[in-house]
C-alpha cells in the first residue's frame, strides 16, 4: 500500500460510523486490488469508460451546462473524467470512502485537461439508510441476551426499515448526467458484512443460521436498490447510466495453467467474455467452483420506471481476481458478469 494512501487513511475524517463498517479501508482495498490485477480489470473499465464518452458526446451536441453526477464516485477507475468533467458547470462526486477527496484531488490538480473542473465531494451514505440500519442492528445485538432473541428483533426491524429519499436525489435540479457504476451491488455489501461480523462475535454463530433474520435482511436490500434505480430514474430530462454486477462466478484453472496467468500476456477481455449462448467463457480449460447472485435475484430491467426510454442492456465479464492474485484465492479466481444500462433523457 503506498504511503500516501496510509496518510489519506489516517487523517480521514466524517461519519466515523463508516470508517467502522468497512467503508474506508475498503475503498483503499479496492485501490489495492486494481492496482494487483489491472491489466485483468482493463476491459471491463474501458467498456464502462466508453459507454459513458458516447454519453458524453451526446451532451456535448447539444447544450453543455448543468450538474454532473458520480455515485460511488472511488477512484474514478472506469470515468474518463478528463474528458466528462469540462462539458458540465458542475462536477459532484458522491461515495461513503472519504480518502477519495485527497486522492482526487491530486489527480485532478495533476490533469493538463483544458477547462477542468474542480469537483465538488459529498461523503456520506449515497442511500440514506444502510448505515442507520447497520448501527441500529449493532445497539440490538449488544442489548440483547441470546442469539434466538437477536435474530426476532433483527427481523422485525428489516422488516420496518424504510428507503427515504437520499439528499442528491433532490438537490441539483440541473442534473445532465447521473453516474452509478459497480455500485447497485455493493449498495448493501458492507451493512451485512457488518452486521454478519457483529452478529458472529456477539453469539458465537453465523447469522445465515437464522434463516428469518437473513432473508429479512436481504428483502430490505432489495428495496435499497429498487430505491436506487426509481432515484436515477427521477431524474427525468438527464441521462442516466448504472453498471452493476448480477453474478459472481468463482472457478478454478489447471495448475500449470493458473502457474503462469499472471506472468503470460493475456487473451483478449483479459481470458474471459460472456458468449452467445448467455454464459461465462474462459480463454483456459476451467472448472467452475461456484456461482452466487449478488443482487439476490433482481431484475434490473424491472426496476426502472416503466416509461424510461432505455438502450438495450450490455453485459460483459470482469475478472476481478484472478487465480493466485491473492492470499484467499490462490486456488481459485473470480469474474463478475455486470450488467449496464443507459437511460436517455424523456
Amino acid at each position: 500500500m503506498a504511503l500516501l494512501d496510509i496518510w489519506d487513511y489516517v487523517r480521514s475524517a466524517g461519519d466515523r460510523r463508516l470508517k467502522q463498517q468497512g467503508y474506508v479501508s475498503s475503498g483503499m482495498g479496492l485501490l489495492e486490488r486494481y492496482r494487483r490485477a489491472f491489466a485483468f480489470w482493463d476491459p471491463h473499465l474501458e467498456k464502462n469508460r466508453q459507454n459513458l464518452l458516447a454519453i458524453g458526446d451526446q451532451i456535448r451536441a447539444s447544450k453543455p451546462e448543468g450538474t454532473l453526477l458520480i455515485l460511488g464516485a472511488g477512484r474514478l477507475l472506469d470515468v474518463p473524467w478528463e474528458k466528462l468533467f469540462p462539458i458540465f458547470e458542475r462536477v459532484v462526486l458522491l461515495d461513503a470512502d472519504s480518502c477519495i477527496v485527497p486522492y482526487v484531488e491530486r489527480i485532478v490538480g495533476a490533469s493538463r485537461a483544458p477547462e477542468m473542473k474542480a469537483p465538488l465531494f459529498d461523503i456520506g451514505d449515497l442511500t440514506a439508510s444502510v448505515v442507520d440500519v447497520a448501527a441500529w442492528a449493532e445497539q440490538t445485538l449488544r442489548a440483547a441476551s441470546s442469539a434466538k432473541g437477536a435474530a426476532k428483533e433483527l427481523k422485525e426491524g428489516f422488516d420496518r426499515a424504510g428507503t427515504p429519499q437520499p439528499p442528491w436525489a433532490r438537490t441539483y435540479a440541473d442534473v445532465r448526467l447521473v453516474i452509478s457504476t459497480n455500485l447497485i451491488s455493493q449498495l448493501g455489501y458492507f451493512p451485512r458484512l457488518y452486521i454478519q461480523t457483529e452478529f458472529k462475535k456477539r453469539f458465537g454463530v453465523p447469522f445465515a443460521e437464522n434463516k428469518d433474520a437473513a432473508e429479512a435482511l436481504e428483502c430490505y436490500f432489495d428495496r435499497v436498490r429498487a430505491r436506487h434505480i426509481h432515484d436515477l430514474s427521477a431524474h427525468r430530462n438527464s441521462w442516466a447510466y448504472a453498471s452493476s454486477d448480477i453474478e459472481a462466478v468463482v472457478y478454478q484453472l489447471e495448475p500449470k495453467t493458473a502457474a503462469t496467468l499472471l506472468t503470460s500476456p493475456l487473451p483478449p477481455n483479459a481470458g474471459v467474455e460472456w458468449d452467445s449462448q448467455g454464459e461465462v467463457k474462459f480463454a483456459w480449460p476451467a472448472k467452475i467452483v461456484d456461482r452466487s447472485d449478488p443482487i439476490h435475484g433482481q431484475n434490473l430491467k424491472s426496476l426502472w420506471a416503466r416509461d424510461a426510454v432505455l438502450q438495450p442492456p450490455q453485459r460483459w465479464v470482469w475478472h476481478i481476481v484472478p487465480q493466485g492474485s491473492e492470499k484467499k484465492y490462490v486456488d481459485t479466481g473470480r469474474v463478475h458478469v455486470v450488467e449496464a444500462w443507459t437511460r436517455k433523457p424523456g
